[in-house]
């Protein structure tokens, strides 16, 4: 007859070993936060032996500029037996910073009682600067982009001034030279409109605070966007509740919100429903608005707010507006964050998008 294998209890000594090398810094303290063990690699990262450190107080451990917030998670950690995760830095002992990051977790009896927290901390140094290196790599080629860009508007624009007048040089007609006259006004409007653009995105447009009741400004965009839907098969639906008197700046806002209207209905060539949905909480304004077009996938997402990048991934016909040149998205980014707000998307290819404008609320008239 036989029996099942008898499992034998692991002794204490071989986790005694297993803590002391394991490849990553563990701490433990007790519930005064006073560090009980400190393993091989918790000196090697600290400069500090075990017989130095056990005994002090686990907040000299971590800089002053994060030891209020780790000695919280430590003690909700004890008292709430939940995990958690901060980040902070470190310097080492040739004095080169080094991105840490710390799990904390409860240590428990086996009768339930909680003893004190472990304290594990791993160098994610490496990785921090290879999300630098790819997100500044990124940006190299955004701006070589934006550059090839601008250089392809302004050509387009200084070509046709340039041939234009050429013409007119030759020509002794006055009736020609007035038309010249006037094709370089508009094409010197529309540079002008690409430089304001640009500035519009990269910090706002430096202008006087003309402000308006956020009611009032969002009835005005749905006047408008009810004219610019007619006839094209969209269904547009406006949620909002009556809301308290909020002013705010409305060349900005209305910019905003406009853009991203437009660039919604421009999403639906074959029709569809727009929807603009505003709630309000005590701190922010939330306007959701959402299309039911073509969608976007997650390489579009993430370019979705560079100037003169399009869905189609090519530049966008010139024309008098910003939508034309590739920029209505983009200066909606750039002018939210002068107001204090952010803009979220969330879309699918094919179901549509969502984008959310979060602005601060302020204060009651």
């Amino acid at each position: 007859m036989s029996s099942e294998p008898t499992e034998q209890p692991v002794p204490d000594a071989y986790f005694r070993q297993l803590c002391e090398h394991m490849g990553v810094t563990l701490i433990s303290t007790d519930r005064e936060l006073t560090i009980r063990t400190w393993n091989a690699a918790a000196t090697r990262m600290f400069g500090a032996a075990a017989e130095r450190m056990v005994g002090t107080p686990i907040g000299s451990v971590v800089p002053q500029e994060s030891r209020e917030i780790a000695e919280r998670m430590l003690r909700r950690s004890i008292h709430t037996a939940h995990t958690f995760q901060f980040e902070f830095q470190h310097r080492d002992e040739a004095g080169r910073n080094r991105e840490l990051v710390g799990t904390i977790a409860p240590v428990i009896s086996d009768s339930g009682e909680n003893l004190g927290a472990s304290l594990c901390i791993r160098d994610i140094t490496r990785r921090i600067r290879l999300q630098q290196q790819l997100a500044d790599s990124r940006k190299m080629a955004s701006l070589g982009a934006v550059a090839g860009a601008i250089s392809h508007h302004f050509n387009n624009i200084l070509g046709g001034v340039i041939t234009s007048v050429d013409f007119a040089m030759d020509s002794d007609n006055a009736a020609v030279t007035a038309k010249v006259l006037k094709s370089t006004s508009r094409a010197l409007q529309r540079a002008s409109g690409l430089v304001r653009g640009l500035l519009a995105f990269s910090q706002g447009e430096p202008q006087a605070a003309d402000l308006s009741d956020f009611t009032e400004i969002i009835n005005d965009l749905a006047d408008e966007i009810e004219k610019t839907v007619e006839g094209r098969k969209i269904e547009f639906v406006l949620t909002m509740p009556k809301l308290p008197v909020m002013c705010v700046e409305r060349m900005r806002v209305r910019t905003v919100l406009h853009n991203i209207a437009q660039n919604a209905i421009e999403a639906m060539p074959d029709g569809g429903t727009l929807t603009i949905d505003v709630a309000l909480d005590d701190e922010k304004i939330v306007t959701r608005i959402r299309d039911t077009g073509v969608g976007l996938d997650e390489a579009a997402k993430s370019r979705i707010f560079e100037p003169f990048w399009s869905t189609k991934g090519e530049l966008t016909p010139l024309s008098d507006s910003a939508e034309g040149t590739g920029l209505g998205l983009a200066i909606a980014h750039g002018l939210v964050q002068t107001i204090g707000g952010t803009i979220e998307v969330t879309s699918e290819r094919g179901k549509g998008a969502t984008f959310v404008v979060t602005l601060p609320r302020p204060p009651a008239q």
